[in-house]
């Protein structure tokens, strides 16, 4: 067993809300698993973690590698024989625009992406989630997930979708210790945003980094276990 007694794994960890997240997360005594595919990222958020005395370790994998997914689970349950906190951050955008004009190939990259790939890591890492004394799932969605937000479609399908995935689970798990919730970040300062939203001042939203205090914050509080779906 690590010399840290709480596992993390968070994906999408090399930027933006991930990579905050993993840092705050170190400071809260998890020694983090850093899953994305930008290996110079990763890199850059372990040293950042190295120098506030915190624990992680980098794992290159791309989301797309259901094979590599599958097998995360049996490498995590023979290093730490557990995991504590799944966050399911990574997601991809797509290109905005009519359904009618989204290329087929993209569609379906979005939905692998940002719902298949979480599937396959809750099949994956079920049983060590239950492995932990007290186990929790944060499922990181979006606004887009609600309402008829025109010319999102790939992105808004596959959060809703998510969403729906996550009340399956928990309705299925009910009587276990592990709990899993849904987090809406709302508007925040990330790469993702300024594409969706080019015109926007950044400087008028949260950074990614109170977006990853206030989850946290979340993660922490008793009083918040209860609660599913989270709008920050």
């Amino acid at each position: 067993m690590h010399k840290k007694n709480k596992i993390a794994l968070v994906t999408g960890a090399g930027s933006g809300i991930g990579k905050h997240l993993s840092i705050l997360l170190s400071k809260k005594n998890y020694h983090v698993l850093l899953i994305g595919r930008n290996l110079n990222n990763l890199e850059k958020v372990d040293n950042e973690i190295k120098q506030v005395n915190g624990s992680s370790s980098i794992v290159n994998l791309d989301l797309d590698d259901f094979q590599g997914i599958d097998n995360l689970g049996l490498e995590i349950f023979k290093k730490y024989k557990k995991l504590d906190l799944l966050v399911l951050n990574a997601g991809i955008l797509g290109t905005l625009g009519p359904l009618s004009h989204q290329d087929p190939s993209e569609f379906e990259n979005v939905l692998r992406i940002n719902l298949i790939s979480n599937f396959r890591l809750l099949r994956s890492l079920d049983y060590l989630l239950k492995k932990s004394d007290e186990g929790n799932i944060l499922c990181i969605s979006s606004g887009a997930a609600h309402g008829f937000r025109a010319y999102w479609g790939a992105y808004s399908i596959s959060k809703a979708a998510l969403e729906q995935m996550a009340m399956i689970w928990k309705a299925e798990n009910k009587h276990n210790n592990v709990n899993i919730r849904v987090i809406n970040p709302g508007a925040t300062r990330t790469k993702m945003r300024a594409l969706a939203m080019p015109g926007e001042d950044p400087n008028s939203i949260k950074s990614a980094k109170t977006t990853a205090e206030k989850i946290i914050q979340i993660l922490t509080n008793q009083k918040e276990k209860e609660n599913f779906k989270i709008n920050l």
